[in-house]
């Protein structure tokens, strides 16, 4: 599936920053059921290929991921945009009782979860909207909580991709172009926790790469 300007702009209005502009992520996923409404820069057509994307894999790896985990990532913008209930086709929706809790998105990230009063009223509905609660949130930071930084690509998902590929609904590689240097960077993260006496990152560290490796065989 071609990959249209309408979706890579409504990408980039979908984008934190890395980190630096969370709060206009937070306002334009917050402005979502009105902009629904009117179908503002054609939103519906973005909803519909985001699905489509994340049902076929067709939009290909970002640079240091996998397949899998590009559409790991896009299944948490889907959460952020257009809420909980899975995108229409999605052959490997998460369960509900995972985000919050176990699973954290761009937008939960840094919402307070001691002092909730400075918590704005729209960030409260859309937790709302989502069946999410502060303690939901504050689960995920405690120590030993179980977090789910990434889920196990499934068994046969390679064998998917090969017949999306041949049925024409996708094309490129499986891996992006930088992901064998990203799994040396998450190495020398590892050991850097170890030599700091951090067993509990180092620990997620393993999870993550045992994560990305393939399950077909």
């Amino acid at each position: 599936m071609e990959i249209s300007a309408n979706f890579r702009w409504w990408r980039q209005t979908f984008s934190d920053g890395g980190g630096e502009l969370l709060d206009f992520y937070q306002e334009a996923c917050n402005n979502v059921p009105a902009r629904l409404e009117t179908n503002f820069h054609d939103i519906r057509g973005f909803r519909d290929e985001l699905a489509a994307h994340i049902r076929d894999s067709s939009f290909g790896p970002l640079p240091s991921e996998t397949q899998w985990n590009t559409d790991e990532i896009l299944r948490d913008l889907w959460f952020d945009v257009f809420g909980a209930e899975p995108p229409p086709g999605d052959p490997y929706p998460v369960p509900r009782d995972r985000w919050g809790r176990h699973r954290m998105t761009t937008y939960m990230r840094d919402i307070p979860t001691k002092d909730t009063t400075r918590v704005p009223e729209a960030t409260r509905q859309w937790l709302a909207a989502r069946g999410l609660t502060f303690d939901d949130l504050a689960a995920y930071r405690e120590p030993g909580a179980e977090r789910e930084y990434s889920r196990p690509e499934p068994p046969g998902y390679r064998q998917r991709l090969a017949e999306l590929t041949a049925a024409g609904r996708r094309s490129g590689p499986v891996e992006g172009e930088h992901a064998d240097s990203a799994r040396a960077d998450l190495l020398d993260a590892k050991e850097s926790y170890l030599a700091t006496g951090h067993t509990e990152q180092a620990a997620g560290i393993d999870k993550i790469l045992a994560d990305r490796e393939p399950r077909d065989e």
